[in-house]
């Protein structure tokens, strides 16, 4: 936590401004580059997502073993949940692989949509919430799994308005929500997790949305939405990497206030 700097805020609004206005313009640049069709590109993407999210949901549970807040609950187990699925999409089928894809970005954006519980009803641990969401997450990942896996498979690219994979668009709809609730609740301006986190929001909404004008497998916008929902996970780990290092600094501050305070060895300053 910095405090409410007014300077500080300034600054982060212009950064989402600017990662807004850059979301945006990656449409018109996805033509323009030159994107690899191979499946041993889509395999670099996929093991990047896949340890993205192992690192983000080992990081969350850090966090809420360490702060007791159930949002980083919420999010680590809905990484998690989704980590199994990117990791079993690397040895499947195309179509199965899209088919989990689907599902776990709307498993994932529900998940973060209720680390928002916490705010509302109170950030501190609640009584038999844990094996809850626990329980919840592993269920949800192997349903998913076993229906991708027994059920006939489906093509996800038929036209809706202008949109080609308009199953893309109920979690783009969840992670819009999201964007404009964590937004809404403010802590962005003072938490470094939550600035980041909702840098990864942002992106994430527009990843989605891109990947559901995909027009086929491996196009332009496929590839850009891929890429961008790599960038959001890179975003949240950012901010939980941060948001760490921060209580550590909290820590190691209230260890010398306290020497200070026994010892009559340190003395706190105010800095201007």
């Amino acid at each position: 936590m910095i405090g409410f700097n007014q300077k500080t805020i300034a600054t982060r609004k212009v950064i989402i401004a600017i990662v807004f206005f850059a979301c945006l313009a990656s449409y018109f640049l996805a033509g323009l580059i030159f994107w690899p069709k191979d499946f041993v590109f889509q395999s670099m993407l996929g093991t990047a997502s896949f340890c993205l999210t192992v690192f983000i949901g080992v990081m969350a549970f850090i966090k809420f073993f360490t702060r007791k807040k159930n949002k980083y609950l919420f999010i680590g187990s809905g990484f998690l949940a989704v980590a199994a699925l990117e990791g079993y999409s690397l040895f499947v089928s195309s179509q199965i692989g899209s088919a989990l894809w689907t599902a776990s970005r709307i498993l994932l954006a529900a998940f973060l949509l209720l680390s928002l519980k916490g705010w509302r009803e109170g950030e501190g641990m609640q009584k038999g919430m844990k094996p809850r969401v626990y329980i919840t997450a592993a269920a949800s990942a192997l349903l998913i799994i076993l229906g991708v896996t027994l059920l006939p498979s489906f093509d996800p690219y038929w036209k809706f308005l202008f949109f080609t994979r308009p199953l893309e668009l109920p979690a783009a709809a969840l992670f819009g929500i999201g964007v404009f609730a964590y937004w809404q609740k403010h802590y962005w301006k003072f938490k470094f997790f939550e600035f980041w986190f909702l840098l990864s929001l942002l992106t994430a909404f527009f990843g989605q949305v891109y990947m559901a004008m995909s027009g086929e497998y491996f196009d332009a916008l496929f590839n850009l939405g891929y890429v961008i929902v790599i960038i959001s996970y890179v975003l949240a780990l950012i901010g939980l990497l941060m948001s760490t290092y921060a209580a550590f600094k909290e820590v190691e501050a209230e260890k010398q206030i306290h020497q200070g305070h026994t010892k009559g060895e340190y003395y706190l300053k105010e800095k201007n």
